[in-house]
């Protein structure tokens, strides 16, 4: 699979998720055929439970290990934002005013079906977290979302089994739903904005 332009491979099992040289995201089988087109998403997040987050072009609304943001920077005024939780603070609220500047997430599953359409303002980090469920985000809603209910191959958890898991997303909402601070294997913020910038700057712009 290496000898096609391929700079980042991770195989989950019955898939590899692929970012290519162009910086283009996609699932392949282990034949190497592809499940999920390169570029259809802007990021690809790794398969737990047979399940990947995917999410589209735009703004992931994500202030990762940013340590400042400049807010019209060819305006007559300029903003400077410094500290990640306060650039966090200005996305979620930038969000809100101008929600088409963002992405939606949703979920696939290991043959690129979307089982979660791509409409969701956020998607709760699952990924090496042994869960049964995520939290889904539109509109300021916060729904829970069963993983059996979007695989049927998995067991059924009820809420009373996850009762105790629910305290920990309440302890780090903001972690997940901003700058949380680590996935497994990489996928961490700062993969996520290299999929579209490269490297990720110390300070970035935002108009």
């Amino acid at each position: 699979m290496g000898n096609k332009g391929y700079i980042k491979e991770l195989n989950y099992g019955k898939v590899t998720v692929v970012e290519n040289q162009d910086g283009q995201w996609g699932v392949i089988d282990n034949e190497g055929n592809i499940i999920v087109p390169f570029g259809k998403y802007g990021w690809i997040d790794g398969f737990d439970s047979g399940l990947a987050r995917v999410r589209t072009h735009k703004n992931s609304g994500r202030a990762g290990d940013t340590t400042g943001m400049v807010i019209g920077l060819f305006s007559d005024n300029p903003v400077i934002i410094e500290g990640k939780e306060n650039i966090q603070s200005f996305l979620d609220n930038d969000r809100i005013k101008h929600p088409e500047k963002y992405a939606k997430w949703g979920i696939i599953n290991e043959k690129g079906e979307e089982v979660l359409p791509v409409i969701y303002d956020d998607i709760w980090n699952f990924y090496g977290k042994n869960r049964y469920s995520t939290k889904v985000e539109k509109d300021g809603m916060l729904t829970e979302v069963y993983f059996h209910e979007l695989n049927p191959s998995l067991p059924v958890h009820h809420r009373s089994t996850y009762s105790q898991n629910n305290d920990e997303y309440s302890r780090h909402y903001g972690e997940y739903a901003g700058t949380y601070a680590q996935d497994v294997m990489g996928y961490s913020d700062e993969d996520i904005d290299a999929a579209f910038d490269g490297e990720p700057d110390a300070y970035w712009n935002i108009d």
